[in-house]
């Protein structure tokens, strides 16, 4: 069984993803830790499993950023997360950190990276004038976005979209997008050794999904 953390900095609208996978006969994967450093969010306003443990550390409440990911180190221990999943958290881990856990951490981006990444991805693409965005799943490194990607997600950026139109869109393919990536990384089917991705020879999942609707 694979045991998950889910870490969010908004209002946690990727957590259905993670818990419909879990839910999800033979998936093998159970949500046990979610994260927030959201002050303004409580377990009553998201999704959050009965089997589940909930909690808020508010990055200010703590002198350092290695303090707070020492908070975190010890629910993650505590759990034994195997998995750390990051759906719209907004913070930079340090190198100690990705040192411990960026092998089993995975994050999703709103963009098909290497275009587009940090803040503001959605509102990047559109002054861009691109004609497709969508989303990026990768495993973390020392580098903001620039990961190994494991899978991406493919949209149309209509003429005359709006800034919140773009993430809202985006937003539902990620929702595609985090339980291809967590089901590959499930059945052994990729690795992360740290440096690069290393695909098995019984992969048969496409790596990419389209939504041009």
């Amino acid at each position: 069984m694979i045991n998950i953390a889910f870490l969010f900095s908004g209002s946690g609208s990727l957590i259905s993803s993670v818990i419909d996978l879990c839910n999800t006969e033979n998936s093998n994967c159970s949500l046990k830790l979610i994260i927030s450093n959201n002050k303004k969010v409580s377990s009553n306003n998201i999704d959050c499993p009965d089997d589940a443990e909930f909690h808020v550390l508010d990055h200010f409440n703590y002198h350092s950023r290695r303090e707070h990911e020492d908070a975190i180190e010890k629910l993650l221990v505590k759990h034994k997360i195997d998995l750390i999943v990051l759906g719209g958290y907004r913070r930079i881990f340090t190198a100690e950190f990705v040192s411990k856990f960026g092998t089993m951490t995975i994050n999703t981006h709103p963009s098909i990276l290497p275009s587009f990444p940090g803040d503001k991805a959605q509102k990047s693409a559109i002054e861009y004038g691109v004609r497709c965005s969508g989303a990026t799943v990768h495993f973390i490194n020392n580098e903001v976005d620039q990961g190994p990607i494991i899978a991406q997600s493919v949209i149309e950026v209509k003429i005359g979209v709006t800034e919140s139109e773009l993430r809202r869109k985006i937003t539902e393919t990620e929702k595609h997008l985090i339980p291809l990536a967590i089901r590959l990384i499930a059945s052994e089917k990729i690795e992360y050794d740290g440096e690069k991705i290393i695909y098995k020879s019984n992969i048969s999942e496409s790596l990419l999904y389209v939504d041009l609707s």
